[in-house]
């Protein structure tokens, strides 16, 4: 039994996805519901739907030329409004080189963000993305790619220890400092970490074919893929 499902391609309250824009234009996108366990990425069919009409992607990034080397992130919250979800700033102004982060609010709805690009969606993560998860329950998280590139990894957490105010001070300190796992080719660096409940690991995709970062429980079986003939691997060439 999960009690802290860790899956990128389901974006829940203690996850965010980001993506970094590289090249000027604009870059429409939707927000889409998830399932609570997918047999295959979620959002796949919505990414497609999107090239049918602009309803399906009401929310744009919009990215202007930039000073080379530079970054500054913007953060947007996604909620649940009525039958939709909506984002607190539905057209963003940006550089290249910056990067946009999407994290959600509401337990009960989980959700992907699908792009119109290739590159542009939380279904798979390619070149310049990430995916981030705070771990709420204590034990060992193994981790995999839903997508097969043999992808893998280990969450250790821990509960801490907090039997004085002292003990409560250090953790709260511990929380604030993330943990970073840079994954390139579909190998995790490092492969292993380890961490107390509450804290946050930050999955950076620098280079990458389309991955998921998916508990090993919610993996199909070796052998089987998730039953969709086009899912082949997103290509570096395809990212932004």
């Amino acid at each position: 039994m999960i009690t802290d499902q860790l899956d990128s391609r389901v974006l829940r309250f203690t996850d965010s996805y980001a993506q970094r824009f590289m090249r000027p234009g604009t870059y429409r996108y939707g927000v889409v519901a998830a399932g609570a366990h997918p047999t295959k990425a979620v959002a796949v069919e919505a990414v497609r739907s999107l090239h049918r009409g602009s309803a399906a992607a009401p929310f744009t990034v919009q990215v202007e030329e930039g000073e080379a080397g530079a970054m500054a992130q913007t953060v947007l919250t996604v909620r649940r409004e009525g039958t939709r979800f909506v984002v607190d700033q539905p057209t963003v102004r940006i550089r290249t080189g910056d990067m946009v982060m999407w994290h959600g609010t509401d337990a009960s709805w989980p959700f992907a963000i699908a792009g119109e690009k290739e590159f542009f969606g939380s279904d798979r993560l390619v070149n310049e993305s990430g995916f981030s998860h705070a771990f709420t329950a204590a034990g060992t998280h193994e981790w995999g790619d839903a997508y097969g590139s043999g992808l893998r990894g280990t969450v250790r957490v821990r509960q801490p220890r907090l039997g004085s105010a002292k003990d409560v001070e250090a953790w709260q300190s511990r929380l604030s400092a993330g943990t970073l796992v840079t994954i390139t080719d579909a190998v995790a660096e490092p492969a292993e970490v380890d961490l107390v409940v509450g804290q946050t690991v930050f999955f950076v995709v620098t280079r990458g074919p389309g991955v998921s970062v998916t508990d090993v429980d919610l993996l199909p079986p070796v052998g089987k893929g998730d039953g969709d003939e086009d899912d082949e691997p997103r290509t570096a060439a395809a990212a932004s």
